[in-house]
């Protein structure tokens, strides 16, 4: 197998992950003429747990993100999950993970997919420089945050295209007053968070 050369890493909590991550993966794709589009869990997602916020157990968010790219309709492999941080353990940081992955594709082009909601706090990110260094942060436009770019310094790319207004914290309250997901997930993810309580299902 040809070693990709244009890799994007799409990190997150994936709790749980829905429609608009995979629309911003296939965009990114399509956009930046990627060879892969890799999923990247969080083991310990430290700006959320530090702050108090609940977080699923790793090994079901994990199951939950492979189910979404089984769901797929079409089986290319250029849609992958990566479980490095979960196997790292600890709090996860993007300095890490995009060290890893310049270490092991030493010739592929590194590109860090982000939100408008996340571009603005990157000098907060750890190590932010080393990330800064490696790869090129590609900026998704969200709904309420349009115009939230990386501070000065920062390369990056504006990706074009419209995602639907999906977030993890909208979804999971929607299942705790017993919403319905209304097809924001894929079935495989729906079928994940009933068999294990998320978010208060069923109470």
């Amino acid at each position: 197998m040809t070693a990709p050369s244009r890799i994007g890493l799409l990190g997150g909590t994936f709790d749980p992950p829905h429609h608009g991550h995979l629309a911003a993966a296939v965009a990114a794709r399509d956009a930046l003429d990627l060879d892969r589009v890799v999923l990247v869990v969080a083991n310990d997602p430290w700006q959320k747990t530090g702050g108090g916020e609940p977080v699923s157990p790793v090994e079901v968010r994990l199951a939950m993100v492979r189910a979404a790219v089984t769901d797929r309709p079409d089986d290319e492999p250029w849609l992958q999950v990566d479980d490095l941080e979960v196997r790292r353990g600890g709090p996860s940081y993007t300095a890490d993970t995009v060290a890893d992955y310049a270490q092991c594709h030493p010739d592929a082009e590194l590109f860090v997919l982000v939100g408008s909601d996340v571009a603005p706090g990157l000098d907060g990110w750890v190590r932010p420089d080393e990330v800064r260094g490696r790869a090129t942060i590609v900026v998704m436009e969200r709904p309420g945050h349009e115009g939230g770019r990386p501070p000065s310094g920062w390369d990056h790319r504006l990706l074009d295209g419209t995602f639907p207004d999906l977030a993890g914290r909208d979804l999971r309250a929607a299942v705790a007053t017993g919403g319905d997901l209304g097809g924001s997930v894929p079935e495989g993810v729906a079928a994940l968070i009933l068999e294990h309580g998320l978010y208060g299902i069923g109470r």
